[in-house]
């Protein structure tokens, strides 16, 4: 089935190179439109409404206003990375493309610039972007977290561009169940083992923890971070950089897990939930907690139900082992990240110049507009100088929130630009309970612990991909095999020392280099 779902993607790609992929095609009219090559992502909730990008008010509006209408192409769901990686063989790049060169290129955004694959911007910004290079100058902070340790540029950023946008996400439960059940909210991994055992047989709840199984990863850390380490590298209480999966607590972590599988607590379906089953299950009493983002999850979870009152949906405090303690870990975002939404240009596009200037109106107050809330008298209006989203988005007859918000704006994901405070003031705290969740997500010392995105050399980025490749395959298989009692506890020495018979010290070692380099930026 992989082949077959391969060949389908390189058949898009032969097939949208010959509509101009590698190359930026400049009208012969200088005063008539461009059009650049475009690789993006598209998100699950717009392919439920439309095929293509292009087809959004947003990139309508956005050709008109700039004279430049890209040929959009997208990856199928689950292939971005062989996508890529056929496009970089096949010399066929787009002239614009969104990936995560930091995370997944071979030697990261310093080796995919010396190999010819990214455009190093850095000399290029002030002429050609003058929007986002200004950004820049007035968030150095910011600026240091989009160059690499050798001062280059290598990307139009997806930009949080406020701290009440860092934190998103996070343990959700059914407060209604809670309050019938004489339970207060839970802080504690007994608290929760008490309260998801009670809600299994007093509310009935067949599955009494759900979650997509993505939810579960090194960035949110929401239950494993209560065993004070996390799914991948962190910083410790010395400062020095660790690698969670091979610690004691997350052992512990997975006995909790293992015996909340083995008891009826977690759901027997985890490792293969969608987002529509979860949904279903939190909003019809089959589970009665969860994770999820604030307006994505929560609020469209909250929506769904209506008011119903046996159903009061609110993110909680991330859990940890004794009562008032402060969580270790939880989500929360730097200004940039290096996983979605960065959009890079070929060196070998044509019209370089004409593509930086189109990326760079995104960065503009204009542009920023745009991406953020839309058309005006469209998908919002100005109310007291406040951009405020209409019944077109709010309460749409033909689209559920999130289809409407794709439509119009990338603020609801992610992309190359700075996303505003305003958008998640409405969107994000829909629900006073968002609001209620973003306060509780808040409570955390994840500032001291979390790695930042740093950018090793070539040759440690080469050397960390390979070691880690494997061993992040082989955690993620242990991890399911322990939680469902396929393996034994009795085995994790051994998983630990396998572990690092691949080479964990030396990632190790890599990484606590590049971090005392990003220190010193």
């Amino acid at each position: 089935m992989k082949k077959i779902t391969t060949v389908i993607a390189l058949s898009i790609f032969v097939s949208m190179a010959a509509f101009g992929g590698g190359r930026g095609e400049q009208a012969q009219d200088p005063s008539g439109p461009a059009s650049y090559s475009y690789h993006m992502n598209i998100t699950a909730s717009l392919t439920q409404v439309i095929t293509n990008f292009g087809e959004t008010e947003l990139a309508q509006e956005l050709a008109r206003r700039t004279n430049v209408t890209p040929v959009y192409q997208h990856p199928l769901a689950g292939q971005d990375t062989e996508a890529f990686n056929l496009m970089v063989a096949s010399g066929e790049l787009p002239d614009i493309f969104e990936y995560n060169i930091v995370g997944s290129y071979p030697g990261g955004p310093e080796k995919a610039i010396d190999d010819g694959v990214v455009l190093d911007l850095t000399d290029l910004l002030p002429e050609y972007a003058p929007n986002l290079w200004q950004y820049y100058q007035e968030n150095p902070e910011v600026a240091s977290l989009a160059r690499t340790d050798t001062g280059r540029y290598y990307s139009f950023p997806f930009i949080r561009g406020h701290e009440s946008l860092m934190v998103f996400f996070g343990p959700v439960v059914n407060r209604s169940w809670l309050n019938e059940l004489g339970l207060d909210m839970p802080e504690t991994i007994e608290d929760w083992e008490t309260m998801l055992t009670l809600f299994r047989d007093e509310m009935g709840a067949s599955a009494p923890l759900t979650y997509e199984p993505g939810m579960l990863n090194s960035q949110n850390a929401t239950f494993v971070g209560a065993f004070g380490v996390n799914f991948d590298f962190y910083i410790d209480d010395n400062g020095d950089v660790q690698y969670g999966p091979i610690q004691p607590g997350y052992r512990d972590f997975l006995e909790t897990f293992a015996r909340w599988y083995e008891n009826g607590l977690l759901d027997v379906n985890v490792e293969s939930m969608d987002r529509q089953q979860v949904t279903a299950k939190m909003t019809t009493g089959e589970s009665g907690a969860s994770m999820g983002f604030a307006a994505s999850r929560l609020g469209v979870w909250l929506e769904v139900v209506g008011g119903d009152p046996d159903y009061d949906f609110v993110g909680v405090r991330y859990p940890v082992l004794n009562r008032g303690d402060i969580p270790m870990f939880s989500q929360m975002d730097f200004p940039i990240q290096s996983s979605a939404g960065h959009a890079h240009v070929n060196p070998n596009a044509r019209d370089i110049p004409g593509i930086l200037r189109y990326m760079d109106y995104a960065y503009s107050e204009e542009g920023n507009v745009l991406f953020n809330f839309g058309i005006e008298d469209e998908s919002f209006e100005w109310i007291d100088g406040y951009p405020t989203y209409t019944d077109l988005i709010f309460n749409n007859p033909n689209m559920n929130r999130p289809e409407a918000m794709g439509m119009y704006v990338r603020s609801s994901y992610n992309g190359p630009f700075v996303q505003r405070a305003e958008y998640f003031e409405q969107y994000g705290f829909t629900f006073e309970q968002q609001r209620e969740a973003n306060a509780n997500w808040s409570i955390t010392n994840v500032e001291r612990h979390r790695m930042p995105p740093v950018t090793p050399t070539p040759e440690e980025s080469s050397e960390l991909a390979q070691i880690m490749s494997d061993i992040n395959t082989y955690r993620d298989e242990m991890r399911v095999r322990y939680v469902m009692g396929i393996e034994n506890l009795n085995t994790f020495d051994r998983y630990v020392q396998n572990i690092n018979n691949m080479g964990i010290d030396r990632a190790i070692e890599i990484q606590t280099a590049a971090l005392a380099r990003f220190n010193e930026r």
